[in-house]
């Protein structure tokens, strides 16, 4: 018997991890204001960045599930409360570690329009999904 991964299963007000990365992509190319040579260079670097990220706050995660199942004591609370400082720390020094890859590509204006853009995505990804719909939709997003 082949059982589908969880998040094809979840209906469709989620989108699979592929559907995510291309939606995100069109977004911050649009709102960043991206010619397709910048994104063709920037994007592989991104989302190197993001799966480095995730690796990171993986191990966290699966922590705290397995803890979670059994209750945590306060020693156990206190250590996570630690490791999940430590892992956001770790994020933001891959961060910077990353900022002269991306400024290499990109000039510093469009860098910050890139970061307004990801968190103008997740704002609007979280809205359609509190009111259940697609995450984002097909349609171009408005400009702020």
């Amino acid at each position: 018997m082949t059982i589908a991964p969880a998040q094809d299963m979840r209906g469709p007000r989620f989108m699979k991890p592929e559907e995510y990365k291309a939606k995100q992509q069109e977004f911050i190319t649009q709102r960043a204001g991206l010619t397709e040579a910048e994104a063709k260079a920037f994007f592989p670097i991104y989302f190197e960045l993001q799966t480095e990220k995730f690796k990171l706050n993986g191990a966290v995660r699966k922590k705290m599930r397995e803890l979670a199942k059994d209750g945590l004591t306060e020693a156990e609370a206190a250590e996570m409360l630690d490791e999940t400082a430590e892992m956001k720390m770790k994020c933001d020094k891959l961060e910077k570690d990353y900022l002269p890859k991306f400024k290499a590509i990109l000039p510093a204006s469009k860098l910050l329009k890139i970061q307004m853009a990801e968190e103008a995505f997740r704002r609007e990804l979280l809205n359609n999904m509190q009111r259940g719909r697609m995450p984002l939709g097909d349609e171009p997003q408005k400009k702020q």
